[in-house]
């Protein structure tokens, strides 16, 4: 069984957003942080933040073990439950997640508070501070 915790941060000043996954079982654990360019959206950089953990899944090969998917948003696990999204500007993405999630043997998504997030929170706020530092240079 794998757990993968997935989180998103925005700045709106500084126009940057970025994401955070934190994967743990059986002799994995990994902290990955994303840079999210030309998102400045919460909702789609948290839809971005769950894609990116989709994709780690397929690209290292655990599509058939359980997977637990850990969100503090409300829109992303609602949304997967549903099999759908209202806005249109996020349909793309939740096409290809849904699309993804195909692929998956055995799955749940669940939504947690953000204080249950913590670790993907940091490192996502960690991918917004590199940026803001890449900025500067």
């Amino acid at each position: 069984m794998l757990k993968l915790f997935t989180d998103a941060a925005v700045s709106p000043k500084d126009q940057l957003a970025g994401a955070g996954l934190v994967v743990t079982g059986e002799g994995i654990y990994e902290q990955l942080l994303f840079p999210l360019p030309q998102t400045t959206d919460n909702h789609l950089a948290e839809l971005q933040a769950f894609s990116l953990a989709l994709n780690w899944v397929i690209e290292n090969k655990h599509t058939e073990q359980y997977l637990l998917f850990y969100t503090d948003s409300q829109l992303v696990s609602q949304s997967i439950k549903k099999e759908r999204i209202k806005n249109t500007d996020y349909q793309p993405i939740f096409a290809s997640i849904l699309d993804s999630l195909r692929a998956l043997h055995l799955y749940e998504v669940i939504w947690i508070p953000e204080k249950e997030n913590r670790g993907a929170d940091n490192l996502a706020k960690q991918s917004l501070a590199k940026q803001r530092k890449n900025k500067k240079r």
